[in-house]
């Protein structure tokens, strides 16, 4: 896959677990509907959990974007 592709999903990544993590109960409350408002309604309902979610999905994203190739290309060189 493109380090472009797993860049960008990763930065999205970071920016959906900030805000996960600063305001776990307004982020949820905005996607519960379609298909995943039970899942999103029961992290509404705990908001600790959801924050710790949160400040995971950050750190795991930033590791990916460090583990990712310099150069354009594929995301992982051998």
């Amino acid at each position: 896959m493109d380090v472009r592709i797993v860049e960008s999903l990763a930065m999205l990544a970071i920016g959906d677990g900030v805000l996960t993590a600063l305001f776990p109960e307004e982020h949820c409350a905005r996607w519960e509907a379609g298909p995943w408002a039970p899942i999103m309604g029961w992290f509404r309902q705990r908001p600790g959990l959801t924050r710790a979610f949160g400040v995971a999905q950050v750190v795991g994203a930033i590791a990916l974007a460090a583990s990712l190739s310099k150069s354009p290309g594929p995301a992982w060189r051998k």
